[in-house]
């Protein structure tokens, strides 16, 4: 008798256990980095690892961060906090740059919790603009300039977050 594999079932189980695999690589180069790569301090630091990453599945059983995914996501945003600090501090200091406020609203694609969060986290960061509401599936943003496109700004900072967190927007499912 031959049993046929549910592709569903084994695509989640793969997933469950990169999830595990990530964290526990995430953990284990912490603890090189904390010890300074002694290698006797694994006889501590293994228990440490094992337990800091039972212990972030059972808090945080969502998506986990993806290292590569905030290793591209941090220059992009570093930029992004400069060039609109350089925006707001321009209109402050000259009044000939008027302020056109506005609020726009957005669908988005990223799933519950933890992504949304940091979606609209990440908009109050950025100068000139503010997360003024997240509910269901729609963020509410206040910009000083609301002539700018605000829904594509969104869209790609959305993509964004989705890649920090390894997820796929049209599945809506952890990568």
């Amino acid at each position: 008798m031959q049993f046929k594999t549910d592709p569903v079932t084994s695509d989640a189980g793969r997933r469950g256990w990169r999830r595990v695999a990530r964290r526990v690589l995430s953990f284990s180069l912490l603890w090189v980095v904390l010890s300074g790569g002694d290698a006797g301090s694994w006889l501590v630091g293994a228990p440490m690892v094992a337990a800091a990453t039972w212990l972030s599945l059972r808090l945080w059983p969502g998506p986990a961060i993806s290292l590569w995914g905030l290793a591209r996501f941090s220059p992009w945003f570093a930029w992004q906090s400069i060039a609109g600090a350089v925006d707001v501090t321009l209109r402050a200091l000259r009044p000939s740059m008027p302020l056109y406020p506005g609020l726009v609203s957005q669908r988005l694609r990223l799933p519950e919790g933890a992504p949304r969060v940091a979606l609209a986290n990440v908009i109050s960061m950025l100068p000139g603009t503010l997360s003024a509401d997240l509910e269901d599936d729609q963020v509410t943003v206040h910009a000083l300039d609301a002539r700018q496109d605000l829904r594509a700004m969104i869209l790609d900072l959305e993509a964004r977050i989705a890649a920090v967190f390894g997820v796929d927007l049209y599945g809506a499912t952890e990568r």
